[in-house]
């Protein structure tokens, strides 16, 4: 304990004995369970990549490829669309 000014800290550790081995695939959800709305649309897409190109940042590769992908999916017609609702 010690001084006033002392902390205390829990003796534990990160994982408990009986743990398996964890990776990042395991602890994403499914795609099919996530809500539409947490998707980024091709427009939003387009937009991150013109503000980066704009002041002069440059993406990560995989981020800019998915980016772009996802960009470039979309039809000019959707776009355009999405674009005079979103003025209105």
């Amino acid at each position: 304990m010690g001084s006033p000014t002392g902390f205390l800290t829990l003796n534990t550790s990160e994982w408990p004995n009986d743990a398996d081995v964890c990776s990042l695939s395991h602890m994403l959800e499914d795609s099919g369970s996530v809500p539409r709305r947490f998707y980024l649309s091709a427009r939003a897409c387009a937009g991150i990549l013109r503000r980066a190109e704009k002041r002069g940042k440059e993406l990560p590769p995989p981020l800019a490829h998915a980016l772009k992908a996802v960009a470039d999916s979309a039809p000019i017609s959707t776009l355009m669309e999405e674009q005079f609702q979103s003025t209105q």
